[in-house]
């Protein structure tokens, strides 16, 4: 894996490590925050049940002090002191209001003075803390039970009237937490979402910037061992082609060499073979130096690569070319394309080297199953050369052959030469190609 995709991953895992513990901050830290929040106004209210009641007899203080405590205590064991809203939590919310809402309410009823308006609000407290853990129906009906036994007290101690407006006045404080405790709620359920979807899209990151890295590492030893794979090819295209063909001129030039002197005669039809040979392998060079060429025909189509071949020739050479086709050109296979452009090739080639032509119509006739080409020029044809053709002509009846088409090339009736072309336009036998430009 390269240096980039290294530190790619070393900087995800620590974006990831550091959304872990931001969210451990929020499910621990917080939960903890809100119970020393509980744990200062208990203690406040220790200190007022202790100071702020002179004249209350000992042991009713001393039963306020005894169930504050409890509270307090209670509000210190780890069970309780995360009681956030999920299922296996629940138990623990039930279990601590059970046992916290008869101290506080003891504590209350037996507090005296200025103590005991402090004392009183610890119910915020507690409908805080069953709004925070429990549902909101749940919450509700804590908070009026709640609020039913505080009035209950207040009209027993002191008076129906006081105990109602003592009761309205909480009753606003309640509304109040029980809000802005569900607004919090909100909130941190958004964000630990939002949270856990950039944590979500943080790992895909790095999963794909893991399957991207593992992609190119792909990618380049394939490309690598394309490149063996063709150096082993070229290698044994030189072995089995050329280095045939040079190991025959060898020979052949070492018997000439012996025959130098004694029979002239029979040394120069050696090293006339010699030649031929010579040729031959140059032929062989050739082809596989267009072979590895960028094929004509990438990125057009083959009436288009045949324009720019028939212009390119009129601008080398004095020769009046015209092109006509007739019907739709179908999408024709790839192997048959090249074969008809490397026919077109061969054929101004011919007309140029060897028949003195001045005029060369090339025609292509698209049919919906076969596909006709035509080359005629108005040259005279070389010698010798009929429908058997020379060596290119030969090559390329072959690949037309194969494809399931004919060839014929020789001297038209009316004057000038013919080279005409039909093969199937479904031709799919895969064959290779040279570069067709050797002469008939």
């Amino acid at each position: 894996m390269s240096l980039h995709t290294s530190n790619e991953t070393h900087r995800s895992g620590i974006r990831s490590m550091v959304t872990r513990v931001t969210r451990a901050w929020r499910q621990e830290i917080l939960p903890g925050r809100v119970t020393i929040i509980a744990l200062v106004m208990i203690v406040g209210a220790l200190i007022a049940a202790v100071t702020a009641q002179p004249e209350t007899l000992l042991w009713r203080r001393g039963i306020v002090v005894g169930a504050l405590s409890l509270l307090l205590a209670l509000n210190l064991i780890p069970p309780f002191t995360n009681t956030r809203s999920r299922p296996e939590s629940l138990w623990r919310v039930a279990l601590y209001l059970t046992v916290a809402s008869p101290l506080y309410l003891v504590a209350f009823g037996m507090s005296s003075g200025p103590a005991s308006s402090v004392i009183v609000m610890l119910l915020f407290l507690l409908v805080g803390q069953a709004t925070w853990a429990l549902p909101l129906a749940a919450a509700l009906i804590y908070a009026v039970a709640m609020m039913i036994g505080v009035s209950a007290i207040i009209a027993f101690q002191v008076s129906l009237e006081a105990a109602l407006q003592i009761a309205a006045s909480l009753g606003f404080g309640i509304v109040f937490v029980m809000m802005f405790i569900q607004l919090s709620q909100r909130y941190e359920q958004q964000t630990e979402h939002a949270e856990a979807q950039r944590a979500r899209a943080e790992e895909l990151l790095a999963q794909l910037q893991a399957s991207h890295a593992e992609l190119r590492a792909a990618r380049e030893r394939e490309l690598k061992m394309a490149a063996i794979e063709e150096r082993v090819r070229l290698a044994r295209d030189i072995h089995d082609g050329l280095g045939h063909y040079l190991t025959i001129l060898n020979v052949q030039l070492q018997a000439a060499a012996r025959l130098l002197q004694r029979d002239p005669q029979r040394a120069a039809a050696v090293i006339a073979t010699c030649r031929e040979v010579a040729q031959t392998a140059l032929e062989e060079v050739r082809r596989s130096v267009a072979a590895m060429q960028p094929s004509p025909l990438d990125g057009q189509s083959l009436d288009a690569a045949i324009e720019h071949l028939i212009n390119e020739f009129r601008t080398s050479t004095a020769l009046d070319i015209h092109f006509e086709q007739s019907g739709d050109l179908p999408v024709l296979p790839q192997t048959l394309a090249m074969t008809l452009y490397r026919a077109v090739q061969e054929g101004l080639t011919n007309a140029r080297k060897h028949s003195n032509a001045t005029r060369i119509v090339v025609n292509l006739t698209c049919l919906p199953e076969t596909v006709h080409l035509a080359i005629r020029d108005n040259g005279q044809p070389v010698n010798g050369v009929g429908q058997s053709g020379g060596f290119g002509l030969t090559g390329l009846r072959e690949r037309i052959e194969r494809l399931g088409g004919s060839l014929h090339a020789g001297p038209h009736p009316d004057g000038g030469f013919l080279l005409d072309i039909v093969a199937p336009a479904d031709a799919r036998n895969e064959v290779g190609y040279d570069s067709g430009v050797t002469g008939r």
